[in-house]
């Protein structure tokens, strides 16, 4: 199978951009992190302020890069809309996007990790330096939720991943010596995914109160998306932008018939994933999230786009889509732009800036 290990090898190019060859994460202000800036390979590239490239037309676009003098379009989300998992730049969905017609260039602020309160941040540290926007895609949904069934997720302003290394780099003690909400989490999710089910289990031993039940840690999730949701609609109102929201895929979610490749790839290779993403996995969770998802964006006039549905439901279904449990491969991000153009009518006229 030499198009599994090509993902594979693919996949490490993604893992050095988030932690760098030997300088470790690269932390920010008020975001916490971000990928390294000016990061450059046949897979991922990044600009001066380590944001994606997107591709169109005119060639490649980013915020800190190359800018576009006109109208643009704006991704907003974690890993999956960065585009983890494609075999280069040009097979994201913003750079799909950019390449319909009609389309204008997209700036991809995504990056691997986030949740929604960091996708509202970063948004609202470079709404200066943006043009007039057309349109705003949130694709997320799955960390936000992730995150709400750690220890500590509702108190303080919430968890957020990369907090192992975080604290260490801060300087707080050992969570063995000092069990606080933050260094809980850090036991629980050194790395982005790893080691999560052992730690997890001994975090919850160690403070079984800690962690939410289904319920709440669900009811949490749509509060903070909610919250994060009405300032975006704020701050993006001024611009005349349309907002939209989509529910970003995760391959139990869909139901759909595993290929040989996902199988092997989901579920032999896939055990990293399965501890800090066991508690979202089962169908049910995705039923009763969704429907909140698409509740809260009603409340707003946010249209809303389950792709779950979308990937599953139709004959690409039996396509091999998915690289692990949460992100794509190019045919399923490719299927992801046709499904968001056609749902969100992106290709649409612009309305412009409110007066």
């Amino acid at each position: 199978m030499q198009h599994l290990e090509m993902i594979a090898a693919q996949n490490q190019d993604y893992e050095r951009l988030m932690v760098g060859d030997g300088e470790g994460y690269h932390w920010l202000p008020y975001l916490i992190f971000l990928a390294h800036p000016d990061y450059a390979s046949p897979v991922v590239n990044t600009d001066t302020g380590g944001f994606r490239l997107a591709h169109g037309p005119a060639g490649p676009s980013s915020l800190m890069g190359n800018m576009p003098s006109g109208e643009v379009s704006v991704m907003l989300g974690g890993s999956a809309a960065f585009g983890f998992g494609a075999s280069c730049d040009e097979e994201t969905i913003p750079s799909h996007l950019a390449t319909g017609p009609d389309a204008v260039p997209w700036l991809n602020l995504a990056c691997n990790g986030f949740n929604s309160t960091q996708e509202l941040i970063v948004f609202l540290l470079h709404r200066h330096q943006l043009p007039v926007i057309k349109d705003i895609v949130v694709f997320s949904g799955v960390n936000t939720l992730v995150l709400a069934g750690l220890p500590g997720a509702d108190r303080d302003y919430g968890q957020f991943f990369f907090s192992g290394p975080f604290a260490r780099r801060l300087g707080i003690p050992d969570p063995a010596e000092q069990p606080t909400a933050l260094t809980r989490f850090a036991r629980s999710a050194g790395r982005l995914v790893g080691r999560g089910e052992e730690k997890s289990r001994e975090a919850r031993r160690a403070d079984p109160d800690g962690v939410l039940p289904p319920a709440e840690r669900l009811n949490l999730a749509l509060r903070a998306a909610g919250r994060d949701l009405d300032r975006l609609v704020e701050l993006a109102a001024p611009t005349g932008a349309r907002i939209h929201y989509v529910l970003q895929p995760v391959s139990t979610w869909t139901r759909k018939p595993y290929t040989t490749e996902e199988r092997v790839l989901i579920e032999e290779r896939g055990e990293m994933y399965k501890g800090l993403f066991s508690m979202i996995l089962d169908p049910a969770v995705h039923d009763e999230y969704a429907a909140g998802m698409e509740a809260v964006c009603k409340d707003r006039s946010i249209p809303f786009l389950n792709l779950n549905t979308a990937l599953g439901s139709g004959p690409e279904a039996k396509d091999w889509l998915f690289v692990d449990l949460v992100h794509l491969t190019d045919v399923g991000y490719r299927l992801s732009t046709e499904v968001l153009r056609a749902e969100l009518d992106l290709a649409g006229a612009s309305s412009g800036p409110l007066p």
